[in-house]
């Protein structure tokens, strides 16, 4: 029986304590309104889950992404099993800030899959 040689990155991460908290608040939106277009969301329960959260400037976010994304935003690295919750969350709570998932009108969720994991950047919500 061959060994699995592929590292769990997540594990070293949880062992070496660079995991972060975050708190994901799925979210339903109806609106009222179809004239006006007004909204209301109502918050589910939430979820927690750990995550390798980095901040990055925003010289390296308009280089390496499409479309402008604003300031303050931060680039987290999630396990796969958790990547729909990013897709249906509507407020991101990560320390004492509030994010939501970044969302580029030609292209979609700024949600990058990978071998093991998924990168997903989220901009800062101005309003909590």
């Amino acid at each position: 029986m061959p060994i699995d040689k592929r590292i769990d990155i997540f594990s070293l991460l949880r062992n070496e304590g660079k995991l972060e908290k975050v708190i994901i608040f799925p979210g339903v939106s109806v609106e009222n309104d179809p004239v006006e277009h007004t909204v209301d969301t109502t918050f589910l329960n939430p979820i927690t889950i750990d995550a390798l959260i980095r901040d990055v400037s925003s010289e390296a976010l308009i280089w390496r992404y499409y479309g402008l994304i604003p300031s303050e935003s931060k680039e987290i690295l999630v396990e796969k099993q958790h990547t729909n919750l990013f897709r249906i969350g509507k407020k991101i709570k990560i320390r004492n800030n509030y994010y939501k998932t970044y969302r580029d009108e030609s292209k979609g969720f700024a949600i990058k899959e990978r071998g093991d994991y998924t990168v997903v950047i989220l901009e800062r919500k101005l309003i909590d």
